[in-house]
């Protein structure tokens, strides 16, 4: 019977696609028009202090999207649940419990300012949310914009890029996005092929009961084992506590230029009082050498710049069905989720995925996660339920305590067989999989306003004999309405790999109204390999009206193998910044002029001078109504 069936499932698929495609470009020209007329908007300066602080690229990529998202439609503390305060940035699970403990005890907040008056809040951090959070109708800001378009382009390496973005955002019910990119070097394809390199667009109705979302979606389940991107430690501890976050469905609109980890298609969202039903399906294009019938490698970059990962560019994509069923309540979660997923060729053909996995066309999973809160404790975990050695699974354990602060022990196990390209499990060896460890993590205020996190991680593959690996970090940071001190140390030991010491210092320090500078100095050190580091100076003046300037210094030597991200400065919409390796200087400048009350100009120049010269520019114009 799969026989009979599946020229006729491809048929219907390359349909699907094939009217997807024709849907997307007619979205496009239709943003393009409006681009024509009216052009994108500031971004916060308030997004960057905070993305900034975040480590972890993929944990980064979520808070700028939930900032944006936050910037059109302010969180209400009133009335904001815990699974709504926990999608918001530099918000820890510590934080959120002792917010809703004040707001119960005291009733309505009357300013967002408030917030300083909770236990363990950091005047910094939250200074930084402000713009984003709200009290109803005594807080008196206006209306924030509901449509937002941009046009950019950067140049790099004697190539250039080019990005045209176009959001409609009006709350409930119905808002849109549509994106279509072409990085440096990559060439404009035929029109009959989507004309750029990456069209991505979706299309959500939402109400109180329900969602439905059309287009490119992503999708992140419980402690993101199984869909979505896993807990990286590195995400939260660095700026909060590291206790796990009581986010344990997280589904909204790919509005990234990233070309991996979304699915294209149809997801519903059904509430029916403490019970919530996910169900969706749809496919990802990816890019993957393929032998034979098998996927040897994948790649996950998306940026096709020269001949060879041009000849890869979506060759095969990965088909998904399954659903998420959960029960909530104030004070805990159960979920459990459910896939099947397989791969083909961009013909339709079936693939098996790459060798070290099992051989099966169809993969099933599932999993199983809970999430409890109490008193001074809180508990959270997922594992799949898969045989032998595809399991996987992930627990912790934390105490909390007002004057000690907060304790956090937890385990986790990925069998050698798993496969999950959506999640990245929170290990130290690559795709989660192949590894058991534990963690034991404190964190609390040293002094006041000064806070502090310490950790201990211990890890070895799954296989008895092999040696055990060690990582440590400790970290530092003082905060005030005036800027903020970090101090970082970090030092990995994975086994067959040099080991790695690390040290980070950054001052960032408000001087007057409108001139504000950062210091910042960076030791590495590599076992065998020496010694290297970077220090970098930053001064910018910001009217808060028409104009925003700043200029940036960084001196960098690095020993052979080590390499640093550049510090280029903040542009709206591009990704993807370089690496410094060697030696050099960089210089940088980047200009933001305000034309008008919706329209804006960004504009950067970036000149590296190491072992040969780089010059990085980039322009972009911004409308928001």
């Amino acid at each position: 019977m799969r026989r009979s069936t599946a020229p006729l499932s491809s048929m219907t698929t390359r349909a699907v696609r094939s009217s997807t495609g024709r849907v997307l470009r007619l979205l496009l020209l239709v943003g393009v028009i409006g681009l024509s007329l009216r052009v994108v908007a500031q971004e916060s300066l308030s997004s960057e202090a905070i993305l900034a602080l975040i480590e972890d690229e993929e944990a980064r990529q979520r808070a700028a999207e939930e900032l944006e998202r936050l910037e059109l439609h302010p969180l209400d503390l009133n009335t904001a649940t815990a699974d709504e305060l926990a999608r918001v940035p530099l918000l820890d699970p510590f934080f959120i419990r002792n917010f809703l403990l004040y707001r119960s005890q005291s009733g309505r907040l009357e300013s967002v300012y408030d917030l300083k008056e909770v236990q363990g809040a950091e005047l910094r951090l939250l200074s930084l949310l402000y713009p984003y959070l709200t009290v109803g109708e005594a807080d008196g800001r206006p209306a924030k914009p509901r449509r937002e378009h941009a046009v950019a382009s950067l140049y790099r390496e004697r190539s250039a890029s080019l990005l045209i973005r176009s959001v409609g955002d009006n709350g409930k019910p119905l808002d849109w996005t549509l994106l279509g990119e072409t990085d440096q070097g990559e060439p404009f394809r035929p029109v009959r092929e989507g004309w750029m390199d990456h069209l991505s667009g979706t299309l959500r109705y939402r109400d109180s009961r329900m969602s439905i979302l059309l287009g490119d979606l992503r999708l992140t389940t419980g402690r993101g084992l199984l869909m979505g991107q896993g807990r990286s430690f590195f995400s939260s501890s660095i700026y909060g506590t590291g206790i796990p976050d009581r986010v344990t469905l997280d589904l909204r609109p790919h509005r990234s230029a990233r070309e991996y980890d979304y699915l294209r298609g149809l997801a519903l969202e059904r509430r029916l009082g403490a019970v919530e039903l996910v169900l969706f399906g749809g496919y990802e294009p990816i890019d993957a050498r393929i032998e034979g019938q098998r996927i040897a490698t994948l790649y996950r970059t998306g940026l096709h710049r020269d001949p060879f990962s041009l000849r890869h560019r979506h060759t095969a994509r990965r088909e998904m069905v399954g659903g998420y069923l959960s029960y909530d309540s104030q004070s805990g979660h159960i979920g459990m989720t459910g896939v099947t997923y397989r791969h083909r060729t961009k013909d339709g053909h079936p693939l098996l995925p790459p060798l070290r996995y099992p051989d099966a066309m169809v993969l099933r999973e599932a999993s199983v996660d809970g999430y409890r809160m109490g008193e001074k404790v809180i508990a959270s975990g997922e594992v799949t339920l898969a045989p032998g050695e595809r399991r996987a699974a992930e627990g912790s354990l934390s105490y909390l305590d007002e004057m000690v602060g907060a304790v956090t022990i937890s385990g986790r196990y990925f069998g050698k067989g798993r496969y999950s390209p959506y999640g990245s499990g929170d290990g130290h060896y690559s795709s989660g999989r192949d590894e058991w460890g534990y963690r034991l993590q404190w964190s609390g205020e040293v002094a006041r306003y000064v806070s502090g996190t310490v950790v201990a991680d211990r890890f070895r593959r799954t296989d008895g004999g092999s040696p055990a690996g060690t990582m440590l970090l400790a970290r530092m940071g003082k905060s005030s309405y005036h800027g903020s001190t970090l101090l970082t140390l970090r030092w990995l030991s994975v086994p067959e790999r040099p080991r790695r010491l690390s040290l980070r210092y950054s001052n960032d320090r408000q001087h007057g109204a409108k001139w504000s500078g950062r210091e910042e100095v960076q030791l590495l050190h590599t076992e065998g390999e020496g010694v290297g580091g970077s220090v970098r100076g930053r001064i910018r003046y910001d009217d808060q009206k028409s104009l925003l300037a700043e200029g940036d210094l960084r001196l960098y030597r690095l020993a052979k193998g080590q390499m640093i991200l550049s510090s280029l400065p903040w542009m709206p919409y591009l990704y993807g910044g370089s690496m410094l390796r060697g030696q050099g200087v960089q210089l940088s400048g980047r200009v933001r002029w305000r034309v008008g009350a919706h329209v804006a100009l960004h504009g950067r120049v970036a000149l590296t001078i190491g072992g040969s010269r780089t010059t990085d520019a980039a322009l972009a114009l911004t409308y928001r109504l």
